[in-house]
Parts: C-alpha cells; sequence; structure tokens
C-alpha cells in the first residue's frame, strides 16, 4: 500500500470513532481504495488481468462447445468516456457479464409447478454478505431446473428486486435452490467471488448502485442491467490480496463499532442513572450529590442529542416536582389562592354569571404521585380553570385555525396560524382564546406530547378539530407557561397514555382525565420563577445541541474531505477563478436556449454542480430568498460582458414576470470546452444529465428543486437522516420567509422528483449559510 494512502487510512481509523457515520464512511473509504488498487501493492510478477480475460474467453469456448452454456453476442467495450478512473497496470476494465454467467431462479407459481419439494431462498434470507435461513420454504422443482436455479459454494447471489444489487456468497456446502427475484453469478476463470461482492458492497456505500436500479419504491435490476456494469478486474493473485486486506480491515472496523456501541450504552446508562438519581432523590444531600455528579461529569455526559433530549425531559420533570428553583416563605401558599378562587366562584354563581358546579373529589393520599414542597397543593385543573369552554359570543368573528400539525411536541407555543371566516360556530369545532392551553387528544398522529399555547389570534379566538382539549385560566390561579410544562413532563405524558381510551388505531385522551388528574400547584410568584428557570435552562440545552451538531459537522466534513478528495485520477493543475468561470460558461452554453433560464437557475446550477455533482468550486451559498446562492454569480456575469463570452439581459416572460437572461456570444466555447477537459467522464455525464433535468423547468421550480435538495443536503452534513416532513418545516419555517408560500403538499411532489430521478445528496459540501437577520446599510 502507498505510505500516503496507508497514514490516510490511519487517519480515517482515529477519526471514525467521534465522528456522525464515520464507521460507515471509513468502509466506504476501504472499499473504494480497494476498487481503485490503491489497497494493496501491486506485484509486477503477477499475471495481468489481460491474460485472465484470454482464459476466459477460452473457458466460455469449452463450455458452448460441450452445450453448457449458449453463445452470448458480445457486450459492448467499455469506452474511455466510460471510465470512471484510471486504473493500475496490470488491471482491465470489463463489463461484468463478459466474466460471469448469470441468470435468475424460479419462479414460484403453486398452481403450474412441479416436481420433487426442495428448499429455496427469496430476497428475503438475502442480507449483505449473509444468508437469514431460517425461515427457509419449499417449492416443486424439477430435477432438470437445477442446474439454472440451483446455487453452490462460492455462487454471488445478488437481488433482483427489493434492495436491488443486495448480495452476499454462498459460502456452504450444500447447494440451494433460489427464487426468480435473485440472480445467481458464477464467475470464469476462478475469478475471486468475494471481490466481486466486495464491488456490490463498494457501489451500495457510494450510492453507485442506483444507476442501475430502476423503480423507486421497489427497485429492480434486470440481467441486461448487471451485464452491463462496468467492473474493475485486477489480475486474480492481487483479487486475494485484495480479500484479505479488505477482510482484515473491516474486522478492525466490526471492533470500533462495538467499541462505540459499548460506549455509547455505557454513557447512557451511567446519564440515566445519573438523572433517575435527581429526580427520586428525597433528602437535599443526595439531590445535590445527583447535580455534582452531572456538573462534574458533564462534558462526556452530553456529547450527543439524545442525552440533552432526556435533560429537558428531567428539567421539566423537576419543575413540577418543586426542585428546580428554590422556595421563598414570603410567597403566599397555594392554599390561599385556593381559597380565592372558591369566593370568586361563589360571586360569579351570586352574579349569575356561571352555574354551580359539583365539586370535584378532593386529590386522595393514594392518587399522589409525589410529596410536594410546603405552600403547594394537589388540585384537580377543573377545580381551578374551565376544561373545554363554549363560547357562543364568538359568533360572526375572523377564526384563526389551527391544524393538527402546528401543535408542537416540543416545549413551546405556537403562532401559526391561518384565518378564516367562520360566521356562526361550526359544529364539530373546538374554539379557544389567547392565553389558553390546548392539549392534542389523539393518537397515532397526535400523542398528548403535543400542547401549546395559543397567542396571537386574530380577534382574540381561535378554532380547531375536536380532537383538542383546553384550559382556560379564569380565576388566575395558574400561569400558562407553567401549565404548558406540566402537560409535557413525561410522568404526566406515560401516565396519560396509560389512560387513554378507544380502539389501537384512534385512542383519544378522556376529558375526565384532563379534567381529574392531579395537578401540582405552587404559589403564583414560585410559578413565575419556574418558568424563567425552564426557559434560561432550554436555551442552555439549545446551545448544547448546537454545539454537538456544530463539532459533528467539522469531524464529518473532515471525513467526507477524506473520502471524496482522494484524488480519482491526475488532475490538471487550474487556477480556481479560472475553473469556476469555465464550469459557468459550460452551463450557460448548455442551458442558455432553455425557456426559463437564467440568473437565478445558473445560481442553482452551479450549487448542484458542487453539492450532487461533486465538482470542486468552493462556493459558499447563503440561504436567499430564491434558494442557495454564492454571490460570486454576480462576479461571473461581470467578466463574462468583458470577455465576451455571453450578455445579459432582461427578459420578459409569458407571464409577464421578468428576469435577468444570458445572450451567448461566440467566445463562449473556449471556455465552455475548456471545462470538459477538468471533469472526469462520470462527473459529466451527471452533470449534463442535472442541466437536461432542469431544462423544462420554471424558474420557481428550480428554486424549489435547489433549495428542497439544500435542505436534505444540510441535515445530512450535519449528521441527521431527516424525515420528509422535517425537510418541508426546515424549508418553510428556517430558510427565509419567502418559502412559507410553498404548501407541503407541492414540496412533497418535488421531495419524490427528486427521488425519482435519482438527485439524492449524500451530505457532500458545501453547507448553506443562514443570514443575519440584523442588516446594517
Amino acid at each position: 500500500m502507498n505510505p500516503q494512502v496507508a497514514a490516510l487510512l490511519e487517519r480515517h481509523f482515529d477519526l471514525a470513532l467521534a465522528a456522525p457515520k464515520g464507521i460507515q464512511k471509513l468502509r466506504e473509504l476501504i472499499l473504494t481504495l480497494a476498487m481503485r488498487g490503491k489497497l494493496v501493492p501491486q506485484n509486477p510478477n503477477d499475471p495481468p488481468a489481460s491474460e485472465l480475460l484470454k482464459e476466459i474467453e477460452a473457458e466460455k469456448k469449452r463450455l458452448v462447445k460441450e452445450g453448457k452454456i449458449k453463445a452470448q453476442k458480445p457486450l459492448a467495450a467499455v469506452m474511455v468516456e466510460e471510465m470512471p478512473y484510471v486504473l493500475p497496470k496490470g488491471w482491465e476494465w470489463v463489463r461484468f457479464g463478459d466474466i460471469s454467467q448469470h441468470n435468475s431462479g424460479k419462479t414460484l407459481d403453486t398452481g403450474r409447478n412441479i416436481g420433487e419439494l426442495r428448499n429455496y431462498i427469496t430476497t428475503s434470507n438475502l442480507y449483505w454478505g449473509r444468508f437469514d435461513l431460517n425461515n427457509v420454504r419449499q417449492m416443486p422443482i424439477q430435477e432438470s431446473e437445477l442446474e439454472r436455479c440451483c446455487a453452490r459454494k462460492n455462487d454471488l447471489l445478488i437481488c433482483e428486486g427489493g434492495e436491488a444489487g443486495r448480495a452476499a456468497v454462498w459460502m456452504f456446502d450444500s447447494e440451494i435452490c433460489f427464487q426468480n427475484h435473485i440472480h445467481r453469478v458464477r464467475f470464469y476463470g476462478n475469478i475471486e467471488p468475494v471481490y466481486g461482492y466486495r464491488f456490490f458492497e463498494k457501489l451500495n456505500a457510494t450510492g453507485e448502485i442506483s444507476q442501475y436500479r430502476k423503480g423507486v419504491a421497489i427497485s429492480n435490476m434486470s440481467s441486461k442491467a448487471l451485464a452491463s456494469i462496468i467492473f474493475p478486474l485486477p489480475p486474480l493473485p492481487e483479487q486475494h490480496r485484495i480479500v484479505a486486506k479488505i477482510d482484515q480491515l473491516m474486522s478492525r472496523c466490526d471492533a470500533l463499532e462495538k467499541l462505540r456501541t459499548e460506549r455509547e450504552q455505557k454513557r447512557t446508562a451511567i446519564h440515566a442513572a445519573a438523572l433517575h438519581a435527581l429526580l427520586n432523590a428525597q433528602e437535599a444531600a443526595d439531590f445535590h450529590a445527583a447535580a455534582q455528579f452531572i456538573s462534574e461529569h458533564f462534558s462526556d455526559l452530553y456529547t450527543v442529542r439524545e442525552n440533552v433530549a432526556e435533560l429537558r425531559k428531567a428539567i421539566l420533570q423537576l419543575a413540577v416536582m418543586g426542585k428546580l428553583v428554590p422556595q421563598n416563605p414570603n410567597d403566599p401558599p397555594a392554599s390561599e389562592l385556593l381559597k380565592e378562587i372558591e369566593a370568586e366562584k361563589k360571586r360569579l354563581v351570586k352574579e349569575g354569571k356561571i352555574k354551580a358546579q359539583k365539586p370535584l373529589p378532593t386529590v386522595s393520599e393514594e392518587e399522589k404521585p409525589y410529596a410536594l414542597p410546603q405552600g403547594w397543593e394537589w388540585v384537580r385543573l377543573g377545580d381551578i380553570g374551565v376544561v373545554n369552554p363554549r363560547n357562543k359570543s364568538d359568533d360572526d368573528l375572523d377564526a384563526g385555525f389551527v391544524p393538527m400539525p402546528l401543535i408542537f411536541s416540543a416545549y413551546g407555543a405556537i403562532h401559526k396560524f391561518d384565518t378564516k371566516k367562520w360566521g356562526n360556530i361550526k359544529k364539530g369545532y373546538t374554539h379557544f382564546a389567547n392565553g389558553d392551553v390546548g392539549l392534542a387528544k389523539i393518537t397515532p398522529c397526535f400523542e398528548n406530547a403535543k400542547s401549546c399555547i395559543f397567542r396571537e389570534l386574530p380577534n382574540g379566538i381561535g378554532a380547531g378539530t375536536t380532537e383538542l382539549h383546553i384550559f382556560r385560566d379564569e380565576f388566575g390561579a395558574v400561569f400558562s407557561e407553567y401549565l404548558l410544562a406540566y402537560l409535557k413532563n413525561p410522568k404526566y405524558i406515560a401516565y396519560g397514555a396509560s389512560k387513554m381510551t378507544g380502539s389501537a388505531g384512534q385512542k383519544r385522551v378522556p376529558t375526565d382525565f384532563f379534567m381529574m388528574n392531579p395537578f401540582p400547584l405552587p404559589p403564583l410568584p414560585e410559578q413565575h420563577r419556574i418558568v424563567a428557570k425552564i426557559d434560561h435552562l432550554m436555551a442552555l440545552c439549545d446551545s448544547l445541541e448546537q454545539q454537538i451538531d456544530a463539532s459533528a459537522a467539522k469531524r464529518t466534513a473532515l471525513l467526507n474531505a477524506l473520502l471524496h478528495d482522494f484524488p480519482q485520477k491526475q488532475a490538471k493543475v487550474i487556477d480556481l477563478a479560472a475553473y469556476r468561470a469555465a464550469i459557468g460558461c459550460y452551463v450557460v452554453r448548455k442551458a442558455a436556449n432553455s425557456p426559463y433560464f437564467g440568473r437565478t437557475a445558473a445560481a442553482k446550477v452551479m450549487y448542484l454542480a458542487q453539492a450532487h455533482v461533486g465538482l470542486k468550486l468552493d462556493l459558499h451559498p447563503l440561504r436567499e430568498a430564491a434558494g442557495p446562492l454564492d454571490k460570486w454569480i454576480y462576479d461571473f456575469e461581470q467578466q463574462a460582458q468583458s470577455k465576451g463570452w455571453f450578455e445579459v439581459h432582461e427578459k420578459t416572460l409569458a407571464t409577464g414576470k421578468k428576469k435577468m437572461a444570458y445572450r451567448c456570444l461566440s467566445a463562449l466555447a473556449a471556455p465552455a470546452t475548456e471545462a470538459e477537459s477538468l471533469m472526469s467522464a462520470r462527473q459529466q455525464t451527471e452533470f449534463d444529465r442535472l442541466i437536461h433535468a432542469l431544462a423544462d423547468k420554471k424558474t420557481e421550480e428550480v428554486e424549489i428543486i435547489a433549495t428542497l435538495f439544500a435542505v436534505w443536503n444540510d441535515f445530512l452534513i450535519d449528521g441527521a437522516c431527516p424525515t420528509d416532513a422535517q425537510i418541508i418545516t426546515e424549508m418553510r419555517e428556517n430558510w427565509h420567509t419567502r418559502k412559507s408560500r410553498f404548501t407541503p403538499t407541492e414540496l412533497n411532489q418535488w421531495l419524490a422528483w427528486l427521488r425519482r430521478e435519482k438527485f439524492v445528496p449524500q451530505g457532500r459540501s458545501p453547507r448553506t449559510v443562514q443570514q443575519s437577520k440584523l442588516q446594517f446599510s
């Protein structure tokens, strides 16, 4: 192995434990180096792969002559422009179908299959590098079919469907039949089958395998696609050395993975024990000892987001147990507050403003989950406020409609409403007012962790579905933020979940539970101190998570640099400014005649050239209104006009909108042609595919595509694997205020387009930068 490569690998091993997906990236690097001939040294005494190919050709002719295989039409030769990188001396680029005999297995048809019952495997038994043989089934298979649909030792089996390309070598002495959704590969010339398996593992690790898959939800890899794959073939002795070295290094990865898992489990267990001690301490000394332990080991315990999430829960639990802030003996006790509430109720009944209500039962000792500090009282929400109020006075007012997705699961309040004219109160809808506290009450979509305080409602009222409990503080007994903390504390959520009623698919929090569950009521001044402390600590948790994310992003960026910057072939040295300009000219020359192409689209294509295609443009895109933008585009336009590459002019579209467009000039050909020499064949092919895919897209559609890609890619750079809902929320709420005009339905469609067109982010730099909201002129 080249000493530089060996040092690179060792550095990667050192970083793998610390970085998110570090071990996964390490495995990818090992496989990438192996398939480029950089994992083990070449031996000049090895017979070259060209000799192996001659032997394979002779073997195929012999098998055809003996009637064991049919003569096949030669596959297309591998062209230079198809070769993704330069191979070492003695290696050859070949088509997979030229070095192997492969076919799919037996179709399961219980009505037509005949023969002896035999064991067979399907894609559900075939995993990466292994087989699960616990649920092997049987089907009738005739003796005459065995040659085609039976695998023997050292055959490579590859999934045709499911996760197409998933592969493993059959290493057992016994033979096994296989179904039609599996390809059996039998190499000619004694090619090492495990080397073939590692090649497919590498394609999967790098995402290249998607080039040979068809389908979105369920992919497949046809025999034709399998045969067409370009395969790096080393000399046979080197294949064995590569496999041995990969096995050795993968064993180190396994050990690292085990060590990392053990460390994470230990850290999680210690953190859970520390929080348990903190929450269950009965004496002040025990509480302070637990808090001291967490303080002393803070930097070790809070290096992962999961522990910070548990800390947030503990903060809320401590808050409602009276352990978050010290009590003040000068505070009027909650018992006085209850007397004032009772007097107020009697006055309102006497004035005819409310009806006399039957008192709720006193909270019994058996119902109290823990002891409260002096000055606190166990009460029921139904005794200190109004549960699910109904106001006919809200008729004919505009109500802010609050759909369930806007009820947050996290600690906090919501502020987003769609104003809609209701007229009379709609039957089946809940109404609420500013300051009311709401609790979503159904599952599985809206578990009772979803609660909020309603604020900034148009005309002071709001409307939502019936799947909501409302608490209104009519008597000034409860600070809304304190009640919110109670509704979000983990004990309430767990207990509430156990009390839900209804069918498994549609359970509800009963009104009686919401109204009757014991509630810890502190003195009112203490409620305000508790909320202030919660806000302070939650802000610290936010900061802690940002530090974790930043640290993870740095480690991930370093790992990505080690992997993606590894030279594919000897690159031509060129000035960065000239390189950028050449690539920009290539884009303009290719796309200028597209109906909607202009400055906005050009900026987005340049971003995707770096983030998707992998061109090293060193752009630093900002989260601008129209999507990711590096303001280099303006300098590029000035340069282009001064060089006579193209003209910039204002163009009016059929819709009446105006945009900045480009008119190509003759001098554009030279830098655009130069760009072709600066890209690998793979890069140029993918770049052309990208430009073509965007050619018919309107400016706003290109904006959506690039922004969704950027949001998704940023998540991956930060070590997160986002859901579609998280990507859409991030784009609409945290990118730029103008992005909220796109609906979730619309954005979901474009996310599907990205997947369908195989423009799925890989977490490649650059990460977009959020502009400061403070602008100084």
